[in-house]
């Protein structure tokens, strides 16, 4: 009878927690889906600048095997 208890009040917390945090994490999933489309976009009409290929070069390492 113990057992059945704390996983009764295990479920419990979850469900609290679950509850708590779901608006969040639909904003999240929404944001991750502007961000997404947003990104896409800038691919399809920005271009490449010297500088932008510059900042590439200099944080980026290549290993060729």
């Amino acid at each position: 009878m113990k057992n059945h208890y704390l996983l009764t009040q295990i479920s419990d917390i979850l469900m609290q927690l679950y509850l708590a945090w779901n608006p969040y994490i639909k904003e999240l999933k929404r944001t991750i889906k502007n961000t997404f489309s947003w990104l896409l976009e800038s691919f399809r009409r920005l271009t490449v600048t010297d500088e932008d290929v510059s900042y590439i070069f200099k944080y980026t390492t290549v290993y060729l095997e």
